[in-house]
């Protein structure tokens, strides 16, 4: 008798997790990450930056209607049906033109800091990044979030006044030390992160790397 109770026990118990995993697969709280369809193909040996994008399962939306809210743009629905009350959140903006050598300024480090430290912790978070060049001002909208199967992710928005770039979804992020021609040394184990010299690497599905901030 106390064995059928236990077997009923764990077979209800798990009939509920498949139950709740249907649910939660088929009542979306975020969107589907973006990811290449496969891992094998090979990297062309002169890739553009737009070619790379498109390889990684990324993709652009021109001229999205975007909104300058005087320290950032957004367009409507820049969220995509997530529930923010459940993000912390942190808006950023580098102030002045920034040249493209100024890397370890205090609001990099900020960003760097708050992406880690939620990414770390498995926390939600965030962050509105806006960064301005001599000629060209755009803003990141950057989540870290659980996707719907719970696998943790960071969903990368690049927004200007001409397009919308949803970046391929990492699934790895690492702190690296920054080498000469954008080559970077994952941070030794046992070391500790300057947010200040080191830089954050995101890498896809695959293990590749997307960009580095």
């Amino acid at each position: 008798m106390r064995t059928w109770v236990i077997t009923c026990s764990v077979f209800l118990l798990f009939v509920g997790i498949l139950l709740r995993l249907e649910y939660r697969l088929s009542h979306p709280t975020v969107p589907p990450g973006i990811q290449r369809p496969e891992c094998l193909k090979p990297r062309p040996e002169a890739e553009t930056g737009k070619d790379r994008l498109t390889r990684l399962g990324g993709r652009t939306t021109r001229y999205p209607n975007a909104q300058w809210t005087g320290v950032a743009y957004t367009v409507a629905n820049i969220a995509q049906g997530r529930d923010l009350t459940k993000y912390e959140k942190l808006e950023l903006k580098v102030p002045g033109p920034l040249h493209p050598w100024e890397k370890s300024i205090q609001v990099f480090a900020q960003a760097r800091g708050f992406l880690s430290q939620h990414w770390r912790d498995h926390k939600r978070g965030y962050l509105i990044f806006t960064v301005s060049s001599v000629d060209h001002t755009g803003t990141s909208h950057i989540f870290v979030e659980p996707d719907d199967s719970s696998r943790w992710r960071v969903y990368w928005r690049q927004l200007d006044r001409r397009e919308l770039i949803d970046e391929p979804t990492a699934y790895w992020v690492l702190w690296v030390i920054p080498g000469e021609d954008k080559r970077a040394t994952p941070l030794p184990s046992g070391q500790a992160p300057d947010p200040f010299a080191h830089q954050l690497e995101l890498r896809d599905v695959c293990g590749e790397e997307i960009r580095q901030l």
